[in-house]
This record gives C-alpha cells, sequence and structure tokens, in this order.
C-alpha cells in the first residue's frame, strides 16, 4: 500500500512537471501582457482570443504549418518504409555482413549532428540544395535511420519464424511474407519510431536554419522564432504561437499512442 502511495505521488509530480508548462502556456495565450506578469496562474479576466488571430495572420502560421507537416510526414513515411525494408533483411536473413551492418548503424547513432555541420553545409551549397525542402527531408531520413532500423530489427526478431515459414510452405514470396505478415504485425514498433521521428523532425530548428532563407519554405520552429524576434515583447500572441505550434505534435501522439500500446502481435505463435 505504501508502494503504491509513494508511486501514485511521484506520477503526480511528474504529471504537474510536464502539463504544467502547457498550461501555463495555452492560460497565458488568453491574457495581455500585465496579465501575465501580474497574475500568471490565474485564469484571464477577459480571454483575449485575438491574440490567436495576431499569431495566425501576423506569424504567417498557416504557411509554416503546412511546410512542418509536409517535411514531417515525408520523413516519417520515407523512414517507415527504408527502415522496415532494412530491419526485414537484417532480422530474417542470416548473411556474412549482417552483423556489421548492424554494428555500422549503431556508430551511426553515436556521431553528434553538430560535428558534420560543416561537410554537409559543403555538399549542399555544392549540389545547390539550399532552399529545398527534399534536400531537409533527406537529411531528417539519415540521421533519424540508424535508430529506426535497429529499434525495427530488434522488434521484427521476436517475431516468431513458423509464420514466416508457414506462408513460405504455402507459396507466399519473401515480398509478400513482408508485406502481408511482418509489416503489419511491426506496427506498434513502427507507430513508436513515427512518433519519434516526427517530433524530431517537427521540432528541428538547426538545419532549417542553415539551409532555409525562403519566407515561403521555413517550417514551424524557424518561423516562431522569426515571430518571437518580432514581438518578443507581446507575450500573449506570442505564447498563441507557441500553443498552435503544439497543438500538430499534441495530435499526432495521441493518434499513434493506442498503436503503440496495443499488442497487435499478442496472438503470434510464440517458439
Amino acid at each position: 500500500m505504501k508502494n503504491k502511495l509513494l508511486l501514485l505521488i511521484f506520477i503526480v509530480m511528474m504529471g504537474a512537471v510536464f502539463i504544467g508548462p502547457m498550461l501555463f502556456t495555452l492560460v497565458s495565450s488568453l491574457k495581455e501582457n500585465n496579465e501575465i506578469f501580474n497574475s500568471p496562474f490565474s485564469l484571464p479576466e477577459i480571454f483575449k482570443f485575438e491574440n490567436y488571430v495576431i499569431a495566425w495572420n501576423e506569424a504567417n502560421m498557416g504557411r509554416y504549418l503546412l511546410n512542418s507537416i509536409l517535411i514531417s510526414l515525408s520523413t516519417v513515411l520515407i523512414l517507415a518504409f527504408v527502415a522496415s525494408m532494412a530491419s526485414f533483411a537484417l532480422s530474417r536473413f542470416d548473411f556474412k555482413i549482417n552483423k556489421f551492418l548492424i554494428l555500422f548503424f549503431l556508430i551511426g547513432m553515436m556521431i553528434p549532428m553538430h560535428t558534420v555541420l560543416v561537410p554537409v553545409s559543403y555538399m549542399i551549397g555544392l549540389f545547390g540544395l539550399k532552399n529545398n525542402l527534399i534536400a531537409l527531408v533527406l537529411l531528417y531520413v539519415a540521421f533519424s535511420l540508424p535508430f529506426s532500423i535497429l529499434v525495427l530489427t530488434r522488434f521484427m526478431k521476436g517475431i516468431s519464424a513458423s509464420l514466416e515459414e508457414a506462408a513460405i510452405m504455402d507459396g507466399a514470396s519473401y515480398f509478400q511474407v513482408y508485406f502481408k505478415i511482418i509489416l503489419p504485425m511491426s506496427v506498434p514498433a513502427i507507430s513508436t519510431i513515427s512518433i519519434f521521428n516526427f517530433l524530431a523532425a517537427w521540432n528541428d530548428i538547426l538545419f532549417p536554419l542553415l539551409f532555409i532563407n525562403d519566407d515561403k519554405l521555413k517550417p514551424v520552429a524557424l518561423g516562431l522564432l522569426n515571430f518571437s524576434g518580432e514581438r518578443g515583447s507581446e507575450y500573449g500572441p506570442l505564447m498563441a504561437a507557441i500553443a498552435i505550434t503544439i497543438l500538430v505534435p499534441l495530435a499526432v501522439y495521441l493518434l499513434f499512442q493506442e498503436k503503440v500500446e496495443s499488442g497487435l502481435a499478442s496472438g503470434a505463435v510464440k517458439e
């Protein structure tokens, strides 16, 4: 009983730590500057919904949100397809360089993004890829691929080989095994990496700051930074812009949460 009480207290404290800033942002987005400073934790006396209108119109949030959605979704889809196919090969086929490839991807996770900015910047300039969203997506794919492959490979190794063997005996090809058996059963793992990859692409500001100068192509993180510089003293509209920014990743997380938690492979045959 005592342990359960301590666990409950810990969960409540952690919930306050994570939910508190979000609630503060939402409440502050409906206030004037004076109210934010004089009574930061109280509800607004007059709800200033015009802060959201200012943030949407003057910060050009619609364009920035669309750019970020296109970049993040493209990154997630490409990673899910490429990483799942590579993981299928690494987990189901035993060839000589199998362990070397897994080690290669593991080393890729150990390389900090900041250490390769100079060569990446040189290549972007060399091929004329500045202000190119496709190049930005490929950069996110390259840096997220090692993590995605390692997670999916580990998951796919846990899927019983009996299902694959039975399908092959019934005349299925390896492509059919991948698309009809392995891929559907890997949905929880794919959902998990998709959440991480989506948030990584959505929240990143470093690559857009270096490689995107065209205002029409800027993602929401960079647009929010510009808006903060222009109207940094007006905290109501700034909080409203932040609130708009967090709605999409929050919706994505809630959408994928059930997939992550559900045991789609629970009915599979065990070795």
